[in-house]
C-alpha cells in the first residue's frame, strides 16, 4: 500500500516540526528560568519593603557584583545538579561566590579564578568543559545528530519522490492499455 503525496507531505511536516521543537526546547527553558529568577527578585524586594509602602526598586549591580555573576555563571555548583553557582542557593555556592569576590578584590583575573576552581574540582566544575580529550564528544555530538537528522529527512523525501514517480508511470501505462484497466476493475469487484 502506498501513501498519497499529501500523507507524505504531512508526515515530513510533522517530522520537521518535531525536530524544530526539540532544538528550541533549551532556549525556552532558559527564558523561563530567567523570567522565574526576575519574579523571585521582585518578590524579595517587595518583602523587604515596609508594609503599605511601594515595593523597593533594586539598585543596579556594582561592577564587582557583575564580575562575580559572570564568573559564577561559568562554574557549576558541586551540590546542585546542573546549576551554576550564581543560580544556586546552597551554602557551598554562597561560599564560592564570596571567595570569587575576595579574589576579584585582590586583583586576580577571571582566568586565574576559573583555573583555581578547575584545579580543585576538575572539568566538572566548568559549565562549559573544554573541547579536549573525551569532552570533544559533548561538542560534536549535537552537530552529528543534526546532520544525521538532515540525512534522514533527505532520504525520506527522495524515496517518496521516487515512489511517486514510479506510481505515476504505472498509472500512465494502465491508462494507455485498456486491458489492464479492465483487469483492475474486475479485481475491485471481487
Amino acid at each position: 500500500m502506498s501513501f498519497g503525496r499529501t500523507d507524505n507531505a504531512k508526515g515530513v511536516q510533522a517530522l520537521l516540526m518535531s525536530f524544530a521543537l526539540i532544538m528550541a526546547a533549551p532556549f525556552f527553558a532558559q527564558q523561563a528560568h530567567a523570567q522565574e529568577k526576575t519574579v523571585a527578585q521582585e518578590t524579595v524586594a517587595q518583602k523587604a519593603a515596609a508594609p503599605g509602602a511601594k515595593p523597593a526598586v533594586l539598585k543596579t549591580e556594582s561592577e564587582l557584583e557583575k564580575r562575580v555573576r559572570a564568573i559564577g555563571s561559568k562554574l557549576r555548583c558541586p551540590v546542585c545538579q546542573g546549576e551554576s553557582i550564581y543560580d544556586s542557593h546552597s551554602d557551598v555556592a554562597e561560599e564560592m561566590k564570596r571567595l570569587i569576590a575576595e579574589k576579584l578584590k585582590a586583583g586576580e583575573s577571571e582566568a586565574k579564578i576559573l583555573d583555581y576552581f578547575h584545579d580543585r574540582y576538575g572539568n566538572y566544575i566548568l559549565m562549559e568543559p573544554p573541547a579536549e580529550g573525551i569532552h570533544w564528544v559533548i561538542w560534536v555530538f549535537p552537530l552529528f545528530m543534526g546532520l544525521m537528522g538532515l540525512v534522514f529527512v533527505m532520504q525520506f523525501l527522495l524515496s517518496n519522490r521516487q515512489e511517486a514517480a514510479t506510481e505515476a508511470k504505472q498509472q500512465k501505462k494502465r491508462a494507455e492499455n485498456p486491458q489492464t484497466l479492465h483487469q483492475d476493475i474486475e479485481e475491485l469487484h471481487l
